[in-house]
């Protein structure tokens, strides 16, 4: 969000700059990929060693296609929602770009923080530009990420808070995961407030020498264009958190959905606190997108509620094939195809 943006409704530079500075690939995202894909890779090879891969296998061979739609279905919903995240706000602030171009937007952003993990910097600088090409004004769209990003905290917040206490009705939360609860809750309500603070003190407690910095200029100048009246809407945050939460309950459905298309039992209450706590796993790991650790956490909660560690373990890969690898293809496509529109400097009215 450092990137400097115009003040209204202009074109951005040819080039598509931000949209390729976002898919930049340093040496320590690479190496962040490299170490995770071995962490995923040293799981599947440890659970296939003390466990039967003959159980495994056989998991796999009975995975019924008919039950992997709906699970297809769930995962389009989401884009959908992240797309009327922002499409509510942009309304408020007299703006109605077409719901498909915010989906296409929506899948675009998945791919590019799946593609550089930085946080989520990434996908929101390509989904920044991409508005602003379709003639969203620099003020309108910088007021949508903020809104998306503090009910994505909030709604995330809620929902883990929702895992942990069904975890604890089942007499299963022992320190560790305790330990866990805590330090995932500094996390997520430290995040939100001092992006907050930030926004409502446009980086006023930071000393002019630094302020003066090019960088910080560009962020309090961004911050500057800010509708304080949209972000403080709480009727409107209050939807967004519930589109935001209705998310992670369709990325639980979906866990739910490939349980059952494996033939293997589990109840919805099982699918969602394996997977909002494998997700808190994978925030509070240092690996990108928490890959290895959320399949990990993900294998030994389902273990944990009931389910066998083989049937666990195909439940979690077939599920983050379809929600983490397969979006990836659409994602490249559209991305190639959102870089060359930005090259060209062509800009679609809303």
């Amino acid at each position: 969000m450092t990137e400097e943006m115009p003040s209204d409704r202009v074109s951005p530079p040819a080039g598509g700059s931000t949209a390729k500075a976002a898919l930049e690939l340093s040496p320590a995202i690479i190496a962040g990929w490299v170490i995770g894909v071995l962490g995923l890779g040293t799981l599947v090879a440890g659970v296939l060693h003390f466990g039967e891969i003959e159980i495994f296998l056989v998991t796999l061979g009975r995975t019924s296609l008919g039950w992997l739609l709906p699970g297809i279905a769930f995962q389009l919903a989401t884009y959908a929602c992240a797309a009327m995240i922002w499409l509510l706000v942009l309304r408020r602030q007299g703006f109605r770009p077409p719901l498909r171009a915010l989906f296409r937007l929506a899948v675009i952003e998945l791919f590019a923080n799946q593609a550089v993990p930085t946080g989520g910097v990434s996908g929101g600088l390509v989904v920044a530009r991409g508005l602003i090409r379709r003639g969203i004004s620099a003020a309108a769209t910088v007021t949508a990420l903020l809104n998306a990003t503090i009910a994505y905290y909030s709604a995330y917040l809620l929902m883990a808070s929702a895992a942990f206490a069904a975890l604890w009705s089942t007499g299963k939360l022992d320190e560790k995961w305790a330990w866990l609860c805590i330090v995932f809750s500094l996390l997520i309500i430290t995040a939100p407030s001092v992006l907050i603070m930030t926004v409502r003190t446009r980086l006023s407690f930071i000393p002019d020498r630094i302020r003066s910095l090019r960088p910080v200029a560009r962020l309090t100048d961004l911050l500057a264009k800010v509708d304080h009246r949209v972000l403080g809407d709480n009727g409107l945050l209050a939807k967004s958190i519930l589109l935001q939460a209705s998310i992670f309950l369709l990325d639980a459905a979906t866990l739910w959905v490939v349980l059952h298309a494996l033939g293997v039992a589990a109840s919805p209450g099982a699918a969602f606190v394996s997977f909002v706590l494998a997700s808190v796993v994978g925030t509070v790991s240092p690996l990108p997108l928490g890959l290895g650790s959320f399949e990990g956490a993900c294998v030994g909660l389902l273990h944990l509620l009931g389910i066998r560690v083989e049937e666990a373990l195909a439940a979690t890969l077939v599920f983050r094939g379809l929600t983490f690898w397969l979006p990836m293809v659409p994602g490249l496509i559209l991305m190639h195809a959102e870089v060359r529109l930005t090259a060209r400097g062509k800009r679609r009215p809303t």
